[in-house]
């Protein structure tokens, strides 16, 4: 399947691919800190900021920054029609998929297929239609380097897009 010549983003699905069955199954892609509410390319990142300090009292302060550009670049920043890539760690599988939605904010369920147990957690959700599969190692170890990042969420750099984008031809 030829990809839309558009943007392409980075997407985790939780610390060790644990959602990625779930991303998956459900046709969505998903980001935690859905207490800070709607966010709307007007909101400033201090305006972001602000909500998230009220609503994740305890998280780490450090991170607050990250959090924030994660957050409105999903919010704000992502189009319809844009590409997301998630990762499988357990699998070595990349996931290509492209944007249905804009953000959607609320309570959302999932299972988490390691111990089995339901979890109910406020988030923001875009639906995503999951069209490719990538083994791990089709990739260059340069590509494989800049996926490895340690943000949940962020843009990926032009000649990586092109790499993908080849293999999903």
């Amino acid at each position: 399947m030829d990809l839309p010549n558009t943007k392409m983003w980075m997407i985790r699905a939780e610390r060790d691919g644990a959602m990625v069955d779930h991303f998956l199954n459900e046709g969505i892609a998903s980001l935690g800190w859905g207490e800070v509410g709607p966010i709307h390319p007007t909101d400033t990142k201090e305006n972001v900021r602000r909500r998230l300090d009220v609503s994740y009292q305890y998280d780490k302060v450090g991170a607050r920054p990250n959090i924030v550009g994660m957050l409105r670049r999903f919010s704000c920043d992502v189009q319809v029609g844009d590409a997301f890539i998630t990762v499988d760690p357990q699998r070595r599988l990349y996931h290509v998929g492209v944007v249905r939605s804009g953000a959607e904010v609320g309570i959302h369920r999932w299972l988490d297929l390691a111990t089995g147990k339901a979890s109910n957690e406020p988030g923001y959700v875009r639906h995503v239609d999951w069209v490719k599969v990538i083994p791990w190692v089709s990739l260059s170890p340069a590509a494989r380097r800049t996926l490895n990042g340690q943000l949940s969420h962020f843009r990926i750099r032009a000649e990586v897009s092109e790499e993908i984008r080849r293999l999903c031809a």
